[in-house]
């Protein structure tokens, strides 16, 4: 059951919102405080676990991850439920949905989460005041399309250490993106069994993996909490490349260059040298 409508989280700040989509295109005062009105009429705060879309209902608003983690999960086999994409606070968690009958995937919390809720009104009327906030919405679903075609690409074509390491370093580039990094880490309340079912494996393969990353000292899970010390290291493992996510004002310090040709080399590149 969703839950009512908390009236403190109307006030919330829209940082990390913001920071997302300056990512994209350089926003003014003036677009700030427009994505303010627009996004703050409608917020909810949801618990652990809880649905945000759910699959076959009629669609009748955006839905944007203020605060907090969520998954998308289609329900396959013998009623399990696979999570194919995993949202992080400022990602519009369906921006097609004016254009669908009936939702296709469930989407729900991992953890408290803060959700705003636009209708078409008001999407509309924010691309009305701000050109700008509507080019960095566009920018957003090309980014999110991309990040899911990378995701694909991700458990299509790599073993289960460099996968692990490539969702790692996917989710650590989108946090450091809306400020969510501190000291190599970043709050996460996804448990072993949503990182396994993420990535295809048992969670005993990767309980073993994760193993093995941890005694190379590169990766540190505690409850709550995914701490990487030395993540230059695990994005060379996981042949990491933020290319994908389209961003340009160089906050990410850390990257993987790919050469034209593949070579035996992985050369780090630091965003100050970009």
């Amino acid at each position: 059951m969703r839950s009512a409508p908390d009236p403190s989280t109307k006030s919330r700040s829209m940082d990390k919102l913001v920071a997302k989509l300056s990512n994209h295109v350089a926003l003014e005062r003036g677009d700030i405080d427009a994505i303010e009105r627009a996004f703050s009429r409608d917020v909810r705060l949801l618990d652990d676990r809880m649905p945000i879309i759910e699959a076959g209902e009629k669609p009748r608003a955006i839905h944007v991850l203020l605060d907090g983690w969520a998954v998308r999960e289609v329900a396959v086999a013998a009623g399990r439920r696979q999570i194919v994409s995993i949202l992080v606070a400022g990602d519009v968690v369906d921006f097609n949905a004016f254009m669908m009958e009936r939702a296709d995937m469930d989407v729900r919390t991992v953890g408290r989460a803060s959700v705003a809720n636009i209708d078409r009104t008001a999407l509309s009327r924010l691309n009305q005041e701000s050109s700008r906030v509507g080019q960095a919405l566009w920018w957003e679903t090309m980014v999110g399309a991309s990040t899911q075609r990378e995701w694909s690409a991700n458990i299509a074509a790599r073993r289960a250490e460099p996968r692990i390491a490539n969702l790692l370093c996917n989710l650590f580039a989108r946090m450091m993106l809306v400020g969510g990094v501190e000291g190599n880490a970043m709050a996460c309340p996804l448990t072993q069994g949503d990182l396994a079912n993420a990535c295809g494996l048992t969670q005993e393969h990767l309980n073993r993996t994760l193993r093995g990353l941890r005694a190379s000292g590169m990766v540190e899970i505690r409850p709550g909490v995914i701490h990487l010390p030395e993540p230059e290291r695990l994005a060379a493992i996981a042949d990491f490349s933020p290319a994908h996510l389209h961003c340009a004002n160089g906050d990410l310090f850390f990257a993987v260059k790919r050469d034209a040709a593949p070579t035996e080399d992985v050369s780090l590149v630091l965003a100050s040298a970009v």
